[in-house]
């Protein structure tokens, strides 16, 4: 029986109640990158503080497969769901900044719009929506940019990050978006 892999980083908490005590992704089924298996995994990556302060983000996980990710799979200047059929949900307990907005505990939906320069961070409130169908824009309650970075492979042609992944940093600064060559890292920050 195959069981969740969980990929823990982070340090513990030096007394300081807002410190990252750890972050952590949990990578779905444990997956042979050489027989993938049939469809999308679930993913999942967390971020607790020292206080029990808790940010998770849950997401589908589809795969490169040999495809054309960016341009391809992704249309560029399009919302999307940022993971695969569902939209990838965002749980907060504690306060966040994102972009020039402060982001109460609660959930929400993620979107991003990857362009060729700049990707969009969408964080809208309605939930449980299927791919971007149904995105509405007007339920964007806060958006953020970034630039995304190519990933710099040893493996020759073949994609870096095969299963997309979305992690936090060990800082808590920032949440990233890890797919094939290209990862984009959108800043984040816990606010009193």
């Amino acid at each position: 029986t195959a069981g969740a892999q969980h990929n823990h980083s982070g340090t513990h908490a030096s007394g300081d109640p807002a410190e990252v005590a750890e972050t952590f992704v949990v990578d779905g089924l444990r997956v042979d990158l050489d027989e993938l298996p049939g469809g999308s995994a679930v993913g999942r990556a967390g971020l607790r503080y020292g206080d029990g302060g808790y940010v998770a983000v849950v997401h589908g996980k589809p795969y490169v497969r040999g495809r054309q990710v960016w341009g391809g799979l992704v249309g560029l200047d399009q919302v999307w769901v940022a993971g695969a059929h569902r939209a990838t949900e965002m749980i907060t307990t504690v306060p966040l900044q994102i972009g020039d907005t402060r982001i109460e505990p609660g959930a929400y939906s993620l979107f991003v719009t990857p362009r060729n320069d700049v990707w969009t961070l969408h964080v809208n409130r309605a939930m449980g929506m299927h791919l971007a169908d149904e995105y509405d824009a007007d339920l964007d309650i806060a958006t953020v940019t970034a630039s995304p970075a190519v990933i710099d492979s040893e493996r020759g042609t073949e994609p870096t990050v095969e299963g997309l992944t979305w992690t936090f940093t060990g800082d808590g600064a920032g949440l990233a978006l890890a797919w094939d060559r290209l990862r984009t890292t959108f800043p984040i920050a816990r606010v009193p």
